[in-house]
């Protein structure tokens, strides 16, 4: 055919038409890749993009497809097709600012209470990004007594910092407050951030915080949460000691006298011994984390509640969970939508757990039955393994002595073998308030093994309400359950109980349905009918969709922030030294041209170690015993309790973190 346009007229003139084919006609397998006849319908990309959503690539979609057609000339569609669809889909609403920020307005709409804010600079780029839905919020309500949080990097395609707030459940696992994309870490970055989290959490601010000690936070804590105690996390401080001292004799000391129990003047006594003896006295690292022990030493901070924290190991593992679902190819819609599939599963994870407490009872396993019985019934069951080795502590525990007052009994305990250690126990009648002068109670949440003992002493076989924190109970969640029934809060849980109920109904369905024609068209009609229906109302009253990811109330003139060039920030403290990377250095003085067996200092350095080892054994074989493998139960037990046997692997890039948080105090 030959055709051409007449300038005169305007029409098309057919000059020449060839009735027989010039060529060889197409094979009826391979018509299905003409264009013509290529098409994705709204099911399949429905389906696509629900796959996308929980991770799964572009490939294994369309693989997905066609092994459910019966072959790839069953599709009415190419894997190129996908690309462009998704290509397409990521063009339609223009900017990936503009995009992120209308997804997160459309859950704002499906979910009442959410909180996003944003900040753009005078160019219009997005600069911070914070957010918190409303599960977030109603579980700060119940455990937002101790908050954690700390900056990852290499999340995204911009390199942007990532922010997240978190803390610890009844469970004893990580759950998520809130989180934030940021462009620097600044002061005024991290003051914004708590503004806004504070604003988020309808003002309520934690009772202590922990971080790794970076100075623009501390400085941002002190100025938005003036009253919340700032713990300094253990892990991090042992690492800049080791960097900034490069003395082992320093490092094992500085380690006992940040996690020991002992009594302040007792600190104060070793530390003046251990700084005097190395001369120290003048170092300014050594004078600025002196300065700052009511920050770290256990001694200062004994009294405060911090739920067994005491490293910052919870935010790291939850980073290395958060990198099986984001990388740095993700934009931002990309990032916000696989950040809520990452928190949906943790907090699938709280209701198995859930579980677990409710069914069944624990085996009995210490000599004191009725009050590991009680405690069993009220405490969830990963805060009653840690807290049942106190039963059997008790056997130890001796009472020398009772004073009477007038508004108080005074027990006087002491342990079988170290009669100079003392406890004192105070029991307030009115109340049946108990009280220990070692304040395990108040740091920890759950009763030391010297209110136990009294127990015993006293034949409570019950545990009394004033001994267990409602936040380690199992109906932990009871104060807010009755306001998330009748609000328009719900849990992620039970959506997700209603999409599975529902995705069993209409397998059902179609597979009653697809054995005979008649039922097949009936089912379809309603089907259709019902389908229409539910779309009728999502329809705003003037008509118009009212899907704000394409009608949205937010400016669209805010642009993709800037890629950042810079690596992720010097932690504080290290790195001050000039680098002496390929040097090798003796373990025990630190010169350079020989190593630890050739050392003139490795016998010296041996008895030192043996004596001073012997000698804080000998006095802290009970009391070291007593709360340092007592809190670091809370950290054995965190590890793995926060996440499904199954799923350990997902801890191993912290393995090393871990590790060390574990063995910060064994002696």
């Amino acid at each position: 055919m030959r055709v051409h346009i007449d300038k005169d007229t305007g029409r098309w003139i057919v000059t020449y038409f060839q009735e027989v084919h010039n060529h060889k006609m197409l094979d009826d397998t391979l018509t299905f890749m003409l264009p013509g006849h290529r098409r994705m319908n709204s099911a399949a990309i429905d389906q696509m993009n629900m796959m996308l959503k929980v991770g799964i690539k572009t490939p294994q979609i369309y693989a997905s497809f066609v092994q459910t057609a019966g072959g790839c000339e069953n599709v009415p569609f190419l894997k190129r097709d996908m690309y462009n669809r998704i290509d397409k889909q990521r063009r339609i609403i223009g900017g990936d600012a503009s995009a992120c920020l209308k997804l997160l307005q459309r859950m704002e709409v499906e979910n009442p209470g959410m909180f996003v804010r944003h900040l753009a600079d005078k160019d219009g780029r997005l600069v911070h990004l914070f957010w918190c839905d409303n599960c977030s919020q109603l579980d700060y309500e119940i455990f937002g007594d101790v908050l954690a949080f700390d900056a990852t990097y290499r999340k995204n395609k911009y390199m942007c910092p990532l922010v997240v707030f978190s803390g610890v459940n009844h469970h004893n696992q990580t759950i998520v407050f809130a989180a934030a994309l940021v462009a620097n870490e600044t002061e005024e970055t991290y003051k914004w951030l708590l503004q806004q989290f504070l604003e988020g959490m309808k003002g309520k601010a934690p009772e202590c915080v922990i971080t790794d000690g970076h100075g623009a936070m501390k400085k941002a804590i002190g100025s938005v949460f003036p009253n919340s105690y700032h713990r300094l996390c253990a892990w991090h401080l042992l690492r800049n000691a080791t960097s900034n001292i490069s003395n082992p004799v320093f490092t094992s000391e500085f380690k006992k006298c940040m996690l020991f129990d002992y009594e302040v003047a007792e600190f104060e006594e070793r530390w003046n011994n251990v700084v005097s003896e190395l001369g120290l006295q003048d170092n300014p690292w050594v004078c600025d984390l002196y300065a700052r022990r009511h920050m770290w030493a256990t001694a200062h901070i004994r009294g405060n509640f911090f739920g067994g924290f005491r490293t910052t190991s919870r935010c790291e593992g939850l980073h290395s969970m958060l990198g099986k679902f984001v990388h740095s190819r993700h934009n931002l819609k990309d990032f916000v939508e696989q950040f809520f599939r990452c928190i949906s599963q943790m907090r699938s994870r709280e209701a198995f757990s859930d579980l677990q407490s409710t069914v069944g009872e624990m085996v009995l396993q210490s000599p004191l039955r009725s009050l590991e019985r009680s405690a069993a019934s009220v405490l969830t069951r990963e805060i009653f393994l840690i807290f049942r080795p106190m039963l059997s502590r008790v056997c130890t525990l001796k009472v020398r002595s009772c004073t009477f007052t007038a508004c108080s009994d005074i027990y006087s305990l002491f342990r079988s073998g170290d009669s100079a250690r003392e406890w004192r126990i105070s029991h307030y009648r009115n109340g049946s308030f108990f009280k220990c002068s070692c304040m395990r109670m108040e740091t920890l949440g759950i009763p030391c093994d010297h209110i136990i003992a009294v127990f015993h002493h006293l034949d409570i076989t019950k545990m009394p309400a004033s001994v267990v924190l409602e936040r380690w109970s199992k109906d932990a969640r009871s104060r807010v359950r009755a306001f998330m029934e009748k609000g328009p809060f719900c849990w992620d849980s039970m959506v997700t109980c209603r999409n599975w109920m529902l995705n069993d109904l209409c397998r059902e369905l179609c597979v009653l349905a697809s054995a005979r024609v008649d039922d097949f068209v009936d089912v379809t009609g309603k089907l259709r009918n019902e389908i229409s229906h539910l779309k009728s109302k999502r329809v705003s009253p003037s008509g118009e969709g009212a899907d704000p990811l394409l009608s949205s109330t937010l400016e669209d003139c805010v642009r993709d922030p800037q890629v950042l060039r810079h690596n992720k920030r010097r932690k504080f403290g290290v790195g001050r030294q000039p680098s002496s990377k390929g040097i090798k250095r003796c373990g025990i003085c630190r010169a350079v041209g020989h190593n630890r067996l050739s050392c003139s200092q490795r016998h010296t350095h041996g008895q030192r170690h043996t004596a001073v080892d012997s000698g804080t054994q000998r006095r802290a074989v009970y009391e070291e015993a007593d709360y340092s493998d007592y809190e670091d139960s809370w950290e054995e037990c965190h590890l793995w309790s926060g996440h499904d046997t199954s799923e350990k692997h997902e801890e191993e890039s912290c393995e090393e973190d871990h590790y060390l948080d574990v063995s910060l105090s064994e002696p």
